[in-house]
C-alpha cells in the first residue's frame, strides 16, 4: 500500500511539473528501498516456512551445535550465555542441521529481544539425558511472554512486534517435530521465560 501510494503521488507530481519534484523523489526513493527490503525478508521467510517439508535427517551431535549458535550470540557485551552440559555421553538426533540451527538462532534472539531494558541478558542452557530422549532447556531473564497470548505463540504469523512475520516460533516447533522432538515453555513476568525442548536419542 505505501509503494503504491508513493507511485501514484510522484506520478501525479511528475505530471504536474512541481518544482519540488526532484526532492519528492529522492525522499520517496529511500522510503521504497526500505519497504522493498522488508518485502523481501518476508517473502524470504515464507518461503523458507513453505519449505520445511523438505527436511533432510542426518545424525547430529547436539553440543558442538548448540556451542555455534552460542559463539555467534555471545559476542555482544550486554549477552552472557552459559551452557551446562549434564549430560553422561555424546547425546546424536536426527534432525536438519539446518533446521535446528536455525532454532536455537531463533530462540537465542527472542531471548536478548525479552531481555531489552535490563543491563545483562542471561541466557542458560541446560542439556540433560536418560536413555531414550536428551532434554534442552533454554532459560532467559527477560520480560516473559504474556498469559493472554501465551496459546498464540507458536501459531504461523502471531506476533508481538512492529517488524517481523511471526514465523520465528512457528518454525522452531516445525523444525524440532520434523527431528521426532516436542517444545513447551514455562513464564513467569518477573523471572523470564524457559523453552523446554525434547528430543529423542539416536
Amino acid at each position: 500500500t505505501p509503494l503504491k501510494l508513493g507511485v501514484q503521488l510522484l506520478e501525479k507530481s511528475w505530471k504536474e511539473n512541481d518544482p519540488n519534484f526532484a526532492k519528492k523523489f529522492e525522499s520517496f526513493n529511500k522510503s521504497f528501498i526500505e519497504q522493498i527490503d522488508s518485502l523481501a525478508t518476508i517473502a524470504s521467510e515464507f518461503s523458507s516456512f513453505a519449505k520445511m517439508p523438505d527436511t533432510k535427517l542426518e545424525k547430529l551431535q547436539l553440543l558442538p551445535l548448540i556451542d555455534q549458535a552460542v559463539a555467534f550470540f555471545n559476542s555482544a557485551d550486554s549477552v552472557e550465555i552459559m551452557v551446562l552440559n549434564r549430560t553422561n555421553k555424546d547425546v546424536t538426533v536426527l534432525a536438519d542441521k539446518d533446521q535446528l540451527m536455525r532454532s536455537f538462532n531463533n530462540l537465542f534472539k527472542n531471548a536478548i529481544e525479552a531481555c531489552e531494558g535490563k543491563n545483562k541478558c542471561a541466557i542458560k542452557i541446560k542439556l540433560i539425558n536418560d536413555e531414550k530422549s536428551v532434554y534442552v532447556e533454554v532459560e532467559d531473564n527477560g520480560k516473559g511472554i504474556d498469559q493472554a497470548i501465551s496459546d498464540k505463540i507458536f501459531v504461523p504469523n502471531f506476533t508481538t512486534k512492529s517488524s517481523g512475520t511471526g514465523l520465528g516460533l512457528a518454525f522452531v516447533k516445525q523444525a524440532i517435530e520434523n527431528a521426532g522432538g516436542q517444545i513447551d515453555y514455562e513464564s513467569d513476568p518477573k523471572l523470564g521465560t524457559t523453552f523446554f525442548l525434547t528430543f529423542p536419542l539416536v
